[in-house]
């Protein structure tokens, strides 16, 4: 029953980060922290998952967990980017949403990219 509420966490961490911009913008790193972490921690034990009673399974794991993390990472660097060149022409509080909204659009784009380069290679 639980595993049936489990994918909703990220989507409210997700919404209360976005709210939190303009209600408790001391809040916002911890929970765009919390949404992140707990997303990648949904992803891995997805990847467990999948992998679970399959033949020689740590290769296909260790593959699908570092292009993950490599994934997140060019995320974060591009969101971090964005949320710079935001910051130095408009203003700090706009960079914030610019950077979770260019962030957000990126990882779609980046997954989207490797799930299909990984359907070739697996």
């Amino acid at each position: 029953m639980f595993k049936k509420f489990l994918s909703v966490i990220p989507i409210f961490l997700l919404l209360a980060t976005l709210l939190s911009f303009w209600l408790f913008p001391t809040a916002t790193p911890a929970l765009g922290t919390a949404s992140l972490l707990s997303s990648l921690a949904m992803a891995i034990h997805a990847i467990f998952e999948k992998h679970k009673g399959t033949e020689n399974p740590r290769p296909k794991i260790l593959k699908e967990v570092s292009v993950m993390v490599l994934t997140l990472l060019i995320v974060i660097f591009f969101g971090g980017v964005a949320a710079m060149l935001a910051n130095t022409y408009v203003s700090p509080s706009f960079g914030a949403v610019a950077g979770l909204i260019s962030a957000l659009c990126v990882s779609l784009v980046i997954g989207y990219v490797v799930k299909k380069g990984m359907g070739r290679f697996i």
